[in-house]
């Protein structure tokens, strides 16, 4: 009788048998066993506790009974297909796939397939690992990333919003320091602006017209003139006083501003387009300080025009930033435009692109003020050559701040 390690051989096979049902018994992953036509021949404990079958009702059945859609449609074609090709996909590589428990719920999973021969008998052995928890694990890392970019996103959004605020402070502390600094001179150059004024008025009255030395005394009147402007710019950049609110129609107010300067508009060739929408709601505003608001935007306008253009005037309902209902206006010319070097300071105080002795460099400084008082916000763009557009925002309602 044929012996194997000195044990009759169907004894040695017995106990061969033996060993491999019980490795299959522990093993941990689950272990499933078809044959060439996809019928199951083997499922161990561990694929019965993964699948929820017992190893019965899936022996002798298709493979097929453990895969959803479109595994289960696809596996009969791709096992005819290698057997008749040898073309792997699956086998002897192993990748992630999704198998089904018998109550019909479907869960990941890493397959790995090899092959087995037994004298003319193939087999294919699958080893199975559920990853369902490492698959949770990887969303939970990515949902906490997408968490954290959010937070990021916010914490990026709250740091733009404090260097704004930052910006704002600066600014408004600076502002305050010049309005300081631009009181006392103009208080200082007040008393002898005004001597100076009625010495030169005295000698103007003492020369006569056809006195050469007249035309010297005039220039000074002249620039005596020019000066008191200055101060009086100066007064009003500092000028910080209780605001008296009441109910503006802007589109009426800018209309009534504009017939200031209409002459001079009209002298330099100057055509204003009118677009004021209809039925814009009143604000509650200081007239006087956004009509001086209207004026040094007009005026800025004109000169930008020095051979003519058009000036667009647009009032309309809009918003602020933060969403609040505001009414929109708009100077919007076709002059020289302002370079981008200097578009970011035009708004500084004394900072002007006028030729010298034509601007104080206050007047964008004072409308900002104006505009930021009243809870608003002016904005402006321009393009060297084909014109500038300030914008201004202010809100509908009682927005202006009492403390300033």
């Amino acid at each position: 009788m044929p012996t194997v390690d000195g044990k009759p051989a169907e004894a040695a096979l017995s106990d061969s048998e033996t060993r491999a049902q019980a490795i299959l018994a522990t093993t941990v992953d689950a272990v499933v066993v078809i044959d060439h036509r996809g019928t199951v021949e083997t499922l161990n404990p561990a694929a019965e506790r993964m699948f929820g079958y017992a190893a019965d009702e899936v022996v002798g059945q298709n493979v097929k009974i453990l895969m959803p859609d479109p595994y289960s449609r696809e596996h009969d074609g791709y096992l005819a297909n290698y057997l008749r090709t040898g073309q792997k996909k699956i086998i002897g590589i192993g990748r992630e796939v999704v198998g089904r428990r018998k109550d019909g719920t479907v869960f990941p999973m890493d397959l790995a397939v090899s092959e087995a021969r037994v004298g003319e008998h193939r087999a294919f052995v699958g080893i199975v690992r559920d990853i369902t928890e490492r698959k949770q694990a990887e969303e939970a890392l990515r949902e906490s990333h997408r968490q954290l970019e959010t937070a990021l996103a916010a914490l990026q959004a709250k740091g733009e919003e404090v260097k704004v605020m930052s910006q704002q402070l600066w600014q408004a502390a600076k502002l305050a320091a010049v309005g300081e600094l631009a009181a006392s001179i103009a208080h200082e150059l007040n008393n002898p602006l005004a001597t100076v004024s009625l010495r030169v008025e005295s000698l103007l009255v003492q020369t006569a017209a056809d006195d050469p030395r007249r035309r010297l005394v005039e220039v000074v009147e002249q620039e005596v003139d020019r000066m008191a402007g200055l101060v009086a710019n100066l007064l009003q950049f500092s000028r910080r006083g209780q605001q008296r609110a009441s109910s503006v129609d802007v589109g009426e107010d800018l209309l009534k501003t504009l017939e200031l300067v209409h002459h001079h508009f009209r002298s330099r060739h100057i055509r204003v387009v009118q677009e004021l929408a209809p039925d814009v709601p009143v604000i509650q505003a200081d007239r006087q300080l956004l009509r001086q608001v209207f004026l040094n935007l007009l005026t800025n306008a004109g000169d930008a025009m020095p051979e003519g253009g058009t000036l667009t005037l647009r009032v309309a309902p809009g918003s602020l930033v933060d969403g609040r209902p505001a009414v929109v206006i708009e100077f919007a010319d076709t002059g020289l435009g302002i370079s981008p070097e200097h578009l970011s300071k035009v708004m500084e105080p004394f900072f002007t692109t006028k030729e010298e002795g034509k601007g104080t460099g206050l007047g964008l400084a004072i409308c900002r003020r104006a505009v930021h008082e009243h809870g608003g916000t002016i904005h402006i763009t321009s393009e060297v050559g084909k014109g500038t557009t300030v914008r201004i925002a202010l809100p509908i309602g009682n927005e202006t701040n009492p403390d300033h």
